[in-house]
């Protein structure tokens, strides 16, 4: 083996050159948390969620380190990786150690102050032990190529989510130290790794090409399938206190300090939810809703001007439409549904509608929605779906 190049990888020989296309392509940076955090559709506390469980991995990455070094039979290589490791441990500066930085951080930023005490996810603790189980029984070439190309070298891409993410929320990037470290330095690191795999390639990297991109793959599509469980309960977290409530099979609710259990639809002894007019369009209407004390159903009141119809929209929530007064038209995708006074009308989910004031008088709908269980999932806020969310009133919910 070549073992008197740099520890650092000339330009030819990076990721950049040789397998930067197979990590951009791979199916992880479709990723539903990545893209979570690129729309901005987590709050502070699922950041601090997602953050104290991938704790439990910083805190064990040495032994990812180590792993690879046992694989290791040149000399100059394990020197190279127990600089990395020094370097891990925060050198002579035992605060610094990065499993330290990432306590501060999850203490200063999310008021988690025992990490380690976090209840580390089954999952959580499965990912990491098929990380460090298939270093443990692999060859040098693909080990190097899983932890170099695959891991570290992702890293500061992965690690910019979430820190962007952070920063959008309002969070400071002094912070955030422990992710902006990552994002500067772990080049650095995968660069000493990835020259690993490449010098136990023995000068003949097309031989062992296949091995790389399927280590490459394996690990990407761990990361990948830990990170889709992670959303999945993020997505379900905010529903689980409802069903927690609905299983409970008891009342659980003080009524006297429940909120609201009567409002008059008809005087409007509401909020004003949301309004438009636009005269070129014909749209012209106004929803109002009412602050009783219910946790799922949200109902509302929907007003349309003579000869006007609201705007055009879908949504996660189905809709019961009680026609008060007037009379009108609903259109739900290519159907169409005259209604008067005294009827209803049911707009399914996600399906396209809008309604006309097709009579001689304000078209009034009590609409009842199931819009406080779905506001609980990702997509699914007011604004989301709003022709113009900046007419959205300020006592909006979701």
């Amino acid at each position: 083996m070549n073992t008197s190049t740099s520890s650092v990888l000339s330009m030819e020989n990076r990721i950049g050159a040789r397998f930067e296309d197979f990590v951009q392509q791979h199916r992880i940076w479709q990723n539903p948390l990545l893209k979570a955090c690129e729309n901005n559709q987590l709050t502070i506390s699922e950041f601090g969620f997602v953050i104290a469980q991938h704790f439990y991995y910083s805190r064990g990455f040495t032994r990812l380190l180590s792993a690879l070094m046992m694989q290791c039979e040149n000399d100059l290589h394990r020197v190279a990786l127990s600089h990395n490791l020094w370097e891990e441990a925060g050198e002579e500066e035992q605060q610094e150690c990065h499993s330290n930085l990432l306590r501060n951080m999850l203490g200063n930023v999310f008021g988690v102050t025992a990490p380690d005490e976090t209840r580390f996810r089954d999952y959580t603790v499965q990912y990491f032990n098929d990380c460090l189980n298939y270093l443990k029984h692999s060859d040098i070439v693909r080990a190097a190529a899983f932890l170099g190309w695959g891991t570290e070298g992702v890293v500061p891409k992965i690690y910019s989510y979430l820190f962007n993410g952070l920063v959008n929320q309002g969070v400071a990037e002094s912070d955030l130290l422990y992710l902006s470290l990552h994002m500067e330095c772990d080049d650095e690191h995968s660069e000493v790794i990835e020259k690993i795999a490449l010098d136990a390639c023995d000068g003949d990297t097309e031989q062992h090409w296949l091995a790389i991109e399927e280590a490459i793959d394996t690990s990407l599509s761990l990361r990948d399938a830990y990170f889709t469980k992670l959303y999945e309960e993020l997505k379900m977290a905010k529903a689980k206190s409802l069903i927690d409530l609905v299983t409970s099979d008891k009342p659980y609710a003080d009524l006297e300090a429940s909120g609201a259990l009567h409002a008059n639809v008809l005087e409007k002894q509401g909020i004003t939810l949301y309004q438009r007019e636009d005269e070129a369009g014909g749209v012209n209407f106004e929803v109002t809703r009412f602050k009783v004390a219910s946790e799922v159903i949200d109902p509302r009141l929907l007003e349309i001007p003579v000869g006007k119809r609201n705007e055009k929209h879908n949504h996660a929530h189905e809709s019961v439409f009680y026609i008060l007064s007037g009379q009108g038209r609903v259109h739900i995708d290519e159907k169409a549904i005259d209604v008067v006074a005294g009827e209803l009308a049911y707009v399914p989910r996600w399906y396209d509608h809008y309604t006309v004031n097709t009579g001689s008088e304000p078209l009034r709908i009590l609409a009842l929605t199931d819009y406080g269980f779905t506001r609980c999932f990702p997509k699914n806020s007011e604004s989301s779906y709003r022709n113009k969310p900046e007419n959205l009133g300020h006592q909006v919910i979701g």
